[in-house]
């Protein structure tokens, strides 16, 4: 497997974790679905991941860009003053 197979790869497994936090609204549902994949598979699977999930979220903030015409930075920007009032 090619660096690029596996990081789509990871990425894939990224979006599994992310599916399961979307369709169950709730965070610790996600959260056991990523230490169940841990438990299988081991720290290394931790790793790759958290890369997936870097690397889907460097899209997500790409799709966004483009679609509202606004910075990758302004998005991150937003979100920090957004969780700042929390």
């Amino acid at each position: 497997m090619t660096e690029k197979d596996a990081a789509y790869e990871h990425m894939r497994e990224a979006i599994g974790v992310m599916s399961a936090w979307a369709s169950s609204g709730d965070a610790e549902f996600a959260s056991a679905y990523y230490n169940r994949l841990l438990d299988e598979y081991g720290v290394e699977k931790a790793r790759e991941i958290l890369a997936g999930l870097i690397n889907l979220c460097g899209e997500l903030l790409a799709m966004r860009a483009k679609e509202k015409s606004v910075g990758v930075l302004d998005t991150l920007q937003e979100i920090a003053g957004r969780i700042a009032d929390r």
